[in-house]
């Protein structure tokens, strides 16, 4: 379920939508590895804090499409309540 808050895009997952695992790796490092393991480099540029529930993406990638799918990459990680995506859509700088 998609939120808009103050001009930015929240995602909470739906209840069902969570990983139950009784041996858990922490949020934090779930979301890295979940992004690092990605065939887009871009997504394993990602900064990722936890805190309270709440997963905050931070960064930059070239599309709106990427921006999507690190979201949804991590929605179904256990603990993570909401995401706070504030990943920035910008082209690459192309060096002259």
């Amino acid at each position: 379920m998609a939120v808009q808050e103050g001009g930015m895009s929240v995602y909470a997952p739906e209840e069902g939508e969570r990983q139950s695992s009784a041996r858990k790796p922490s949020v934090l490092a779930a979301a890295t590895s979940r992004l690092r393991k990605s065939d887009y480099h871009e997504l394993h540029l990602i900064s990722c804090t936890f805190y309270e529930g709440v997963l905050t993406l931070r960064g930059r990638v070239s599309t709106f499409y990427l921006k999507q799918v690190a979201q949804t990459m991590i929605a179904s990680l256990e603990g993570v309540e909401r995401i706070n995506n504030r990943l920035e859509v910008a082209a690459p700088s192309v060096p002259w």
